[in-house]
């Protein structure tokens, strides 16, 4: 099969190479129920009528075969080429009205492809609703982007689909254009109530092998520093530096310190019972499974302590985990956090060491997180996703997944609709 964009000639036997150039070309589009190889009978229809498959398109939905194929006649020259071409498509009708399908045909001249300039792949994902298509599609629209090929990944109660644009211009302004064709689907996308990633249809995009995700409101539900300050009886004016912290308006490592201040003198004990009472996100398990099924290797970076992530690294079988080391002696916290803290930079510098110790480009590593503190990691990584965020992280990343969409991730890396079932069974 030919790839969208390109024409691979399939030669007729016989046929003459100098006879293939033709001003025109006959277009079929089949529908109906399918069955074991209904293909391979449309294909020979065609090759019994002297026919040149130039391009095709074929799949099965819902038990009915959809086909588009482009033929051209090697063997007439001139005008009679296209009267033989339209002759070729009322039998087509005929023979495939017989094998039960529904099919129409056109003869138009044969036009190249427009260039291609930049594309994207804008992902589309949550709860199926009515008109979602029609408001992305006027977004699109709007900003007279054309659309180059819409596919439904997923179908039912949960939906996800992607459409492949091209945001490239001769004015040569292409990532402003992209801003703000993302600025506003993922305005189109919060107004509705789905989710939006977007990013290159590139080769990366196929060749993704390293996830990293930040830890607290992202792996597990809620932050475990603000557990350890109900234990101290410090938890409002933790509380209240952490939100300052994820919200971006005080420095994150400034804030840890003045934090893991309030719990000097917890003991170790308290901090085993918070770390049996993580609480993992719905369906995260789950989404590392089947990650490292599709041969993905997972990290965890995170802006907390090893004492948490080193379990959660042993509980989910993770590759990788990073964070901040408390200072512990005589069974008690000092209020000390050993070494250079794990910031925002300490983030991005991470996700650029993993990607060698993967042997991996930068563009390959997809990373995923919920504040500030993660833009750097978001933004040094080939695909940066804001999950539950803030409005701060969600400008900066290509996308954002809320928490009933967690599984929303695989249609963006890949997967397909039975692999995301698969998913959602054994979550629920």
């Amino acid at each position: 099969m030919a790839p969208v964009g390109r024409q691979k000639r399939l030669y007729a036997p016989g046929a003459h190479a100098h006879a293939l150039t033709t001003n025109f070309v006959l277009t079929v589009q089949v529908v109906g129920p399918d069955k074991p190889g209904l293909l391979a009978e449309v294909a020979g229809l065609v090759t019994a009528l002297r026919g040149n498959i130039v391009h095709v398109e074929h799949r099965q939905v819902r038990g009915l075969l959809t086909v588009l194929i482009f033929i051209e006649d090697p063997d007439v020259e001139g005008r009679g080429r296209r009267e033989r071409l339209e002759r070729m498509g009322g039998v087509l009708r005929t023979r495939l009205a017989g094998l039960g399908l529904d099919a129409t045909t056109r003869v138009s001249e044969s036009q190249p492809d427009p260039p291609v300039r930049d594309l994207q792949v804008i992902t589309i994902i949550g709860s199926d609703k009515i008109g979602i298509m029609h408001a992305i599609a006027r977004t699109i629209a709007d900003h007279d982007v054309p659309i180059i090929q819409t596919h439904q990944v997923a179908s039912g109660e949960f939906m996800a689909f992607e459409i492949i644009v091209d945001v490239g211009s001769e004015a040569g302004d292409n990532e402003a254009r992209l801003s703000r064709l993302r600025d506003d689907v993922r305005a189109t996308c919060e107004a509705i109530g789905v989710d939006v990633v977007v990013q290159p249809h590139g080769v990366h995009r196929t060749r993704r092998r390293l996830v990293v995700f930040d830890m607290d409101s992202t792996l597990i539900e809620g932050e475990i520093i603000d557990e350890l300050a109900k234990v101290a009886g410090v938890e409002h004016e933790v509380a209240a530096l952490t939100e300052r912290a994820m919200a971006g308006k005080m420095d994150f490592a400034e804030a840890l310190r003045e934090r893991v201040a309030r719990l000097r003198g917890l003991p170790v004990e308290e901090l085993e019972r918070v770390a049996a009472s993580m609480t993992l996100t719905p369906g995260a398990s789950d989404l590392v499974r089947v990650l490292k099924q599709m041969g993905f290797k997972v990290a965890l970076i995170s802006g907390g302590f090893t004492f948490f992530t080193d379990r959660l690294k042993q509980q989910l079988g993770l590759d990788h985990a990073y964070a901040n080391r408390l200072v512990v002696r005589d069974g008690k916290l000092t209020g000390e956090v050993e070494g250079e803290i794990i910031d925002s930079n300490g983030k991005g510098r991470l996700v650029e060491e993993l990607a060698r110790i993967e042997n991996i480009p930068v563009d390959e590593v997809v990373a995923i997180g919920d504040g500030a503190n993660d833009q750097i990691m978001l933004k040094n990584a080939g695909l940066g996703i804001a999950f539950n965020a803030k409005e701060l992280l969600r400008q900066a990343a290509d996308g954002q997944i809320t928490k009933e969409n967690i599984v929303g991730l695989l249609y963006c890396l890949g997967a397909s609709d039975q692999d995301v079932r698969r998913l959602r069974e054994r979550a629920s």
